[in-house]
């Protein structure tokens, strides 16, 4: 059996839009050099922590998730902690990208209705 170890991270920039990278899931640690509002605080064989500069509200969220959701394909969205808004995907390639997909349709919607 393989197993995917490359996973798709997206995080939402100060102007809304969202920055997508794939990453090993054995590089994580070098994440903030990706991105400068996003670090991995601790990683442990149970557990990834991330603390992230919401780029809604300005304040740091502090989110900590199991190592083995990310190799076995699921995917975690993070929100900012004030406003419930996305502001960060982790997982498959497929899933997040669909996600954000998702997010950016609703926007243009309500953009138009405005």
């Amino acid at each position: 059996m393989i197993i995917d170890t490359e996973i798709t991270i997206a995080l939402k920039n100060s102007i809304g839009q969202y920055d997508m990278r794939r990453l090993s899931i054995f590089k994580i640690n070098d994440i903030g050099n990706i991105f400068k509002d996003l670090e991995v605080i601790e990683v442990s064989e149970k557990e990834i922590q991330f603390r992230i500069k919401c780029p809604i509200c300005g304040e740091y969220h502090y989110y900590t998730y199991k190592s083995m959701s990310f190799v076995k394909g699921s995917m975690t969205i993070c929100g900012c902690e004030k406003l419930g808004d996305p502001i960060f995907f982790i997982g498959q390639k497929e899933k997040v990208e669909d996600k954000i997909n998702k997010y950016r349709e609703v926007n243009e919607n309500i953009y138009e209705m405005i």
